[in-house]
């Protein structure tokens, strides 16, 4: 169906080429996951199968060829392929351009003068395959971001292609519009034999219902296998972390069977799997508990000098009158906590940070900065309290090239250019991002460009960093050096408030989680304890990480949040496991 012959892709603006003489074949009906780390070569690799390279990217180059079903991609223009490949991208307000759901998905084949008699008869089609009949007449304006990418997955179906290429379309989604996504593509590949190309770094979402995986990195295929032999592969682990389940089976030294395909349909390990082999004959009438270090430092967190208060702060957008986005909301944020905002889309978080930086200003309601009202404060001044990151990279630039990207701001500080200088390489550095300096923002990879956003901000040195989804677009390992850094920049005595939906995330490194829901601060705590509220997260579409469900499957009555924790505290209770061979 797809085939890559010696296939290398580069920009003209780029030295080493994104993809080096790629050999691929991708059969009819399959669904294959591709991952690997940011700036691999993932992206590119989607855009030469849908033709955008070389024909609608400016300054693209290549030598080989890219097939699909007999069609020579690089010599067919991109409007004569969407019968062959549908596109998916990670942002679906990208896609999305008409009123209601109705009006997009039947935008394109109206502009191509298709008979209303086809596009009727396709759209029932499209409404059944995506199930979204109840959505038809809203506008998508009015929808949540997993209603939103199955519009878009259902106008790429519109076009019958019979290749669907979806690149990272989960990214910017809560745990809900994930599962929607997921279960839409699954159901679209298992009931419906489409070949399914599905880009993604997060391997415990999408990773078990893949029948391939093919890990690209620098441009080349590091590892080509189903999910169940993937980390056979020799030095694979260099290039990418093992699902949670999986790790935590490994590292127990649960039976290698057990590990490679229990499941009866060939999916990779899971939660209750992993479950029945632990709990096998050994019941433990009690486990050990987390300690009191955890709670020394909560302590330590809800005694500290408040930086950031919001008293009985409101507000709502012009356009929703009848509906407050944000409603009374009381929040302290101590100096030098480390602070997790969690919750759906449309919950309200990114408002709230905004109304702290003074992007928005509330109705009513006063935002305090060192009980000061923060709107006392001018706006070069607000910035050396506050620093945000959006989450969209793409709002935050002005300039044509990283270094000058990065220096902005300190420009705007009037700082001399030595201090620039030193500032500007050193959190390139850290960020791994020291070798774009010259190169224009646009032309780095998502997970790249949300690093230099990072870096913009990171170098004001603000005392209260608010990250919007910082993780977003990056690789595990990416993930793990960002988060590693912004837990020295806490350490060092930055306040960090971070808005995220990867739970995996927040019980790794996050102290203190808040919860939000229809513009309402539910709950307020110590991140194990809020993650203790199992049942009501889940009605609150917040899924835990797998090693917290696990902990729960075992009948632990308090969680270990991490990998670590779980085989500390499990191995401490199961020593016995290794004289009988079930665990080392």
């Amino acid at each position: 169906m797809i085939e890559f012959h010696n296939y290398s892709c580069t920009y003209a603006a780029k030295t080493e080429p994104l993809l080096h003489t790629l050999n691929l074949r991708i059969k009819k009906g399959e669904f294959v996951f591709v991952t690997g780390p940011s700036g691999g070569g993932k992206s590119t690799l989607c855009f030469s199968i849908n033709g955008l390279i070389p024909n609608e990217m400016e300054g693209s180059l290549y030598e080989g060829s890219v097939t699909v079903d007999g069609i020579n991609v690089q010599e067919t223009f991109p409007y004569d392929l969407v019968s062959e490949v549908g596109t998916v991208l990670q942002d679906p307000e990208w896609q999305l351009v008409r009123g209601t759901v109705k009006e997009e998905l039947t935008f394109a084949l109206e502009n191509m003068g298709v008979p209303v008699e086809e596009i009727d008869r396709r759209l029932a089609e499209v409404v059944e395959k995506v199930q979204i009949k109840p959505i038809l007449l809203r506008s998508s304006l009015e929808l949540s971001g997993g209603q939103k990418q199955r519009v878009a997955i259902a106008a790429c179906l519109m076009m019958q292609p019979k290749v669907i290429v979806l690149d990272e379309p989960t990214a910017e989604l809560d745990p809900l519009g994930k599962e929607m996504v997921i279960e839409t593509i699954r159901n679209l590949h298992e009931q419906w034999g489409y070949t399914v190309v599905f880009v993604d770094h997060n391997l415990d979402v999408s990773f078990p219902y893949a029948d391939r995986v093919i890990v690209v990195a620098d441009g080349r295929i590091i590892a080509d296998a189903p999910p169940s032999e993937l980390y056979d592969q020799p030095g694979i682990g260099d290039w990418l972390p093992m699902p949670q389940v999986i790790e935590i089976a490994r590292r127990l030294g649960v039976r290698k069977e057990l590990q490679a395909a229990a499941s009866s349909d060939g999916d990779p390990l899971n939660v209750a799997e992993l479950r029945e082999e632990l709990e096998r004959g050994y019941a433990p009438s009690s486990y050990p508990a987390a300690g009191d270090a955890e709670q020394r430092l909560n302590e330590e967190c809800s005694n500290a000098k408040p930086i950031i208060e919001l008293k009985q702060v409101m507000f709502r957008y012009k356009k929703q009158e009848d509906e407050l986005t944000i409603k009374p909301v009381d929040l302290r944020i101590g100096k030098g906590e480390f602070t997790a905002i969690i919750g759906r889309n449309g919950a309200g978080k990114s408002t709230l940070c905004k109304l702290i930086t003074g992007l928005l200003k509330p109705q009513s309601g006063q935002v305090l900065i060192h009980s000061k009202s923060a709107a006392s404060y001018r706006a070069d001044q607000r910035v050396r309290h506050v620093g945000f990151v959006f989450q969209n990279p793409d709002f935050q630039f002005v300039c044509r090239s990283v270094y000058e990207e990065v220096a902005y701001g300190l420009r705007i500080q009037k700082l001399n250019d030595a201090a620039i200088d030193e500032r500007v390489k050193r959190v390139t550095k850290l960020l791994h991002i020291d070798s774009y300096l010259q190169e224009h923002p646009h032309f780095l990879s998502r997970g790249e460009r949300r690093r230099v956003a990072i870096a913009s901000i990171l170098a004001l040195e603000p005392e209260v960093i608010i990250l919007d989804e910082p993780t977003t677009g990056l690789d595990a390992m990416r993930c793990r050096e960002m988060m590693n850094y912004i837990q020295i920049l806490w350490q060092q005595g930055h306040t960090i408030v971070m808005l995220t939906h990867d739970m995996r995330v927040v019980a790794d490194y996050v102290p203190r989680t808040i919860v939000m829901s229809d513009g309402e601060i539910h709950w307020d705590g110590p991140t194990r304890h809020i993650f203790a509220k199992r049942e009501e997260l889940r009605r609150h579409n917040i899924t835990l990480p797998p090693v917290v469900e696990l902990s729960y499957a075992l009948g632990w009555s308090e969680p270990a949040l991490t990998s670590d924790e779980f085989i500390a505290r499990f191995a401490g209770e199961y020593k016995e496991l290794a004289a009988v061979g079930g665990l080392a």
